[in-house]
């Protein structure tokens, strides 16, 4: 009797949608645009302040959108406005905030089991480096104009 050859099939199971590869391909790439909704949601919060009367609320209202905007000094704002001042910083302050989502998404999906808090854990040092270097900036710009 002749041996038939049978020919291994090899079936694909769908993905879990709460399991591990979901997390990490969801980490993977949603990470990026996670901190741009952190960094709208920190500018609204800014924009909000900054538009009630006062200057209690004004103040704490700019530095929320210097945080937000890191961009922001390094075309001068604090000098000079502009529209074309806050659309250039808004563009490249989205930018940079996507690429260190980026950057912390990559990293956190290294790890076997990974999803948003090793995300955040990765993106926390990151963001506080910008935060700090723009409200130093911010603090430099002041003390050049003569406010501090």
């Amino acid at each position: 009797m002749a041996k038939v050859a049978k020919k291994k099939v090899s079936k694909t199971l769908p993905a879990i949608l709460d399991g591990i590869d979901a997390h990490r391909n969801t980490v993977r790439t949603k990470g990026g645009f996670f901190a741009i909704a952190l960094s709208i949601a920190v500018l609204t919060i800014g924009l909000l302040l900054i538009a009630l009367p006062g200057s209690i609320t004004g103040v704490p209202g700019f530095v929320l959108t210097v945080i937000a905007l890191p961009t922001l000094p390094l075309f001068g704002v604090p000098a000079a406005g502009g529209f074309v001042r806050y659309l250039l910083s808004l563009i490249s302050s989205l930018f940079l905030w996507w690429v260190i989502g980026h950057y912390a998404a990559r990293r956190a999906i290294q790890s076997t089991i990974s999803s948003w808090p090793e995300w955040l854990r990765e993106f926390r040092p990151l963001a506080i480096g910008i935060v700090l270097g723009s409200l130093i900036s911010l603090a430099i710009a002041a003390a050049v104009l003569g406010v501090l």
